[in-house]
């Protein structure tokens, strides 16, 4: 279940990549959003049938947030192929499932340990509350304020919450689930400045610590993105260099016994 929710990041990307297409080639781009937007909701429907029938509590993780939430990511690309009435109703479809599997998630933590490879994991859940924001703000001409700042404050408080969790994490050496230390932190603080400028838009101003704030925010998840992506690198690179040792060892012993 991991790898098949996590899978739904590639499909996310693909919803990017298309916007950035679009202003260059709006056909291709379009012809992308869309073939990774069917296949996210294709996957959605497949996850539901292949992993909910087996009610097993202990396979559920956050990651599921990525395979049904993360759909609202077609939202905020939308707007690039003046499709926000489509935007909003792939909006109200992720966002209906983010409450269902916040208690879901939740009431799985509480109830059932998580292995050491999986506890990174615990970082997605900053990411849903923050990606609904961006996504609603993207499709809504007319934005209702009061739910943009229950959603935010939603969003901050989780990411405190997991920020407690972050050293730990850390602590406890490299997993390949460090990756969810990097979009989850982005997309808040993505979330935190386009929330900013809704509301200064409406002409109500906020607290000034809000901008400095924001500013730290994205400080931060540049720094945690680095971070993995070196870590990353080390990773992937160690086989590599461990191999090469190997080879010149082979190499040194073979060069003994001829001579």
């Amino acid at each position: 279940p991991i790898f098949a929710s996590v899978s739904a990041t590639l499909l996310m990307t693909a919803m990017q990549l298309a916007g950035y297409i679009a202003p260059v080639f709006p056909q291709g781009g379009l012809a992308l959003w869309v073939s990774a937007v069917g296949t996210h909701l294709s996957l959605m429907v497949w996850f539901t049938r292949r992993f909910f029938r087996t009610r097993k509590l202990d396979q559920v993780f956050p990651t599921y947030f990525i395979c049904y939430v993360g759909i609202i990511v077609a939202a905020v690309v939308s707007p690039n192929f003046g499709l926000e009435w489509l935007g909003r109703l792939l909006f109200w479809i992720g966002f209906a499932c983010y409450p269902v599997l916040f208690a879901l998630v939740t009431y799985r933590y509480a109830k059932h340990p998580v292995p050491d490879p999986a506890r990174p994991l615990f970082c997605i859940y900053s990411a849903p509350a923050s990606l609904s924001i961006v996504g609603y703000l993207a499709v809504t001409d007319a934005p209702d304020l009061g739910f943009v700042g229950a959603m935010l404050i939603l969003g901050q408080m989780l990411f405190v919450i997991v920020l407690t969790k972050v050293p730990t994490f850390i602590r406890n050496g490299f997993f390949p689930s460090y990756a969810a230390m990097t979009f989850p932190f982005v997309i808040t603080a993505t979330a935190l400045s386009v929330s900013l400028d809704a509301f200064a838009g409406a002409g109500i101003s906020l607290p000034p610590l809000l901008d400095v704030l924001c500013v730290v925010e994205t400080i931060f998840a540049a720094a945690m993105v680095t971070f993995v992506v070196c870590k990353y690198v080390v990773f992937l690179a160690k086989p590599l260099i461990e191999a090469r040792r190997a080879r010149a060892a082979e190499g040194e012993v073979l060069s003994m016994a001829i001579e």
